[in-house]
């Protein structure tokens, strides 16, 4: 076994033995990352930065207690020590580590490596911000002020552990983002869009770059002549694709297995019950062809997989790494994830959305007397303990008499997650995924992906003004 890290199945059996004892887990991740990032402000390049860091994470698992150290280096003498570190936190006295024979693991081919980094000039990433930025501007006079950034990355990453197993992956990352201003008279509006893919720039065509500075400058128009929200329980619409960040934020973190395990999640306790509206079926899928939430294995060799967690408002599973798993005594969902080879693995979501549905898109806005219409939103908060969340939208729209009608802001909506599901009355055929960069934090920051069709729930609180 060759690779870019020079580090061989004897190698690992030897470093093993050094700090592993029998019985326990131990697993070495190895990581290189270079990024480059450029921003563009007031017509030139603001600022152009290129970060490479790299080092080893080595972690010991013993029961529900994890070790866990890295080095900046990839000396097997740095790793040993790093290992010690971790062992004396997970340690018991047993017999030493029994060497063993790896097996490479098996991987999806879910992105390309075509056009990365030094395959792209920096130039090239200077033009393609500059033609965001112009057709921003040529969108309309009301745009004032446009600004774009350009980030993309490639990671390396090899795994092997205790068990036998190692892999190696190359995972690539371009992002672009946009913001306009636009002014008319004393208002002032602000409005953003992206993209983001894992692929290099061969991802990233003339019409995506004019779709995402127009879309942003439309946002930022749009709020100009926006009226203020009602207010009061009333039937919401949530629109297509950006919407599915209620499905991340609302069920899909009380649907972690840490949560779960701990006992903290609403979700707790709640395996085989009906959760949600029998048209709710909620998704978590590591393998859609370069989606930023996609990954040809986890963080800890575990090939990625679609997962059902709620099927027709049954709840069926969670989102599992190896830890929370075999705890639970479940089986693995390729859901470990981390930040980088500081940090070790947790449960966490990778591609999370409400799966399409019967309903005509059309015909759910008809069905609404009066209410709420969101399209996307700027952020949120949820208490995963109880999925209370407060989601604040950036374009939304007044429905009467099932006509869209003005614009609105200056609203939030108020409720609960598990109890919204229940109040899905309506599913549409429409599902879309972002093309947005999303990123979750989560004590470490990954980049995921939403979706969603058109919904209706027959009524969420929403804070506005009230008329």
């Amino acid at each position: 076994m060759t690779d870019f890290f020079g580090f061989s199945p004897e190698d690992a059996n030897k470093v093993f033995k050094e700090f592993l004892k029998k019985g326990q887990f131990g697993e070495l991740y190895f990581e290189i990352s270079e990024g480059i990032s450029v921003i563009f402000e007031d017509d030139i390049v603001k600022s152009a930065v290129r970060i490479q860091e790299g080092g080893v994470g080595v972690r010991v698992v013993e029961g529900e207690t994890t070790g866990y150290s890295y080095c900046e280096g990839f000396d097997i003498d740095s790793i040993i020590k790093a290992g010690r570190f971790a062992s004396s936190i997970a340690s018991r006295k047993a017999s030493p580590f029994v060497s063993v024979e790896y097996k490479k693991v098996n991987k999806h081919s879910l992105y390309s490596t075509d056009l990365i980094l030094d395959n792209f000039e920096l130039n090239k990433r200077a033009n393609i911000l500059k033609e965001i930025s112009s057709f921003a501007y040529k969108y309309s006079p009301l745009i004032k002020k446009a600004n774009a950034r350009c980030t993309d990355s490639i990671t390396k990453v090899f795994i092997i552990n205790s068990t036998g197993e190692y892999g190696f992956d190359t995972r690539p990352f371009v992002s672009l983002s946009v913001s306009a201003i636009a002014e008319k008279g004393e208002k002032r509006e602000f409005g953003r869009n992206g993209f983001a893919r894992r692929g290099g720039f061969e991802l990233i065509s003339e019409e995506i770059l004019k779709r995402i500075s127009e879309e942003a400058s439309r946002k930022a128009i749009l709020n100009l002549d926006a009226k203020p929200a009602p207010a009061g329980l009333m039937p919401v619409v949530l629109k297509a694709g950006e919407s599915g960040v209620l499905i991340h934020e609302s069920v899909g973190h009380p649907l972690e297995a840490d949560f779960i395990r701990k006992g903290t999640s609403a979700y707790s306790k709640r395996l085989g019950e009906k959760v949600a509206s029998s048209l709710c079926t909620i998704v978590d899928d590591g393998t859609i062809p370069e989606n930023t939430g996609s990954l040809n294995f986890d963080d800890e060799l575990v090939l990625t997989q679609k997962t059902v967690l709620i099927e027709k408002g049954i709840l069926k599973g969670f989102m599992t790494d190896r830890l929370n798993a075999d705890l639970l005594s479940m089986p693995y969902s390729g859901n470990g994830r981390r930040e980088s080879f500081k940090h070790s693995p947790i449960p966490r979501m990778r591609v999370t959305y409400l799966d399409k549905g019967k309903d005509h898109p059309e015909e759910i806005v008809k069905s609404v007397k009066k209410g709420i219409m969101c399209c996307s939103f700027a952020g949120g908060q949820v208490n995963i303990s109880n999925g209370d969340f407060v989601f604040v939208p950036d374009e939304s729209y007044l429905i009467e008499n099932g006509e869209v009608k003005h614009p609105v802001k200056n609203l939030t909506l108020i409720g609960n997650g598990p109890d919204v599901l229940t109040k899905v009355d309506m599913v549409g055929y429409d599902l879309r995924f972002s093309t947005g960069n999303w990123i979750c934090g989560k004590g470490q920051s990954v980049p995921v992906g939403i979706g969603m069709p058109t919904v209706r729930v027959k009524e969420i609180t929403v804070g506005g003004v009230e008329v």
